[in-house]
């Protein structure tokens, strides 16, 4: 049997299969930053181990960024939030 495209450049690499908690991190890191954060580290910590061949490296990069600047910016939201509710009930006063 003859092999087609024996040529090293002409051959296309297969690249790794992507780490399935990698993607779910980034894609959770937009919904629920919390969430996303907390699972990118477990990812992290599935591609570090010794033998693992998949990638998703980036991803986890990403969705720990995005993460944590998602988890800060909820932060703040509700501080501002409960400041300024706090602030409307004390310019009235309570009803006797």
């Amino acid at each position: 049997m003859r092999v087609l495209y024996s040529d090293p450049v002409t051959q296309i690499a297969q690249s790794g299969r992507t780490n399935t908690l990698a993607l779910v991190a980034f894609i959770a890191a937009f919904m629920i930053p919390p969430a996303g954060f907390i699972l990118s580290f477990f990812a992290r910590r599935q591609l570090d181990e010794p033998g693992n061949v998949e990638s998703g490296r980036g991803l986890v990069r990403w969705a720990m960024a995005i993460g944590i600047l998602g988890t800060l910016a909820q932060l703040a939201f509700f501080i501002v939030w409960i400041t300024l509710f706090a602030s409307a009930f004390t310019q009235f006063p309570a009803a006797r």
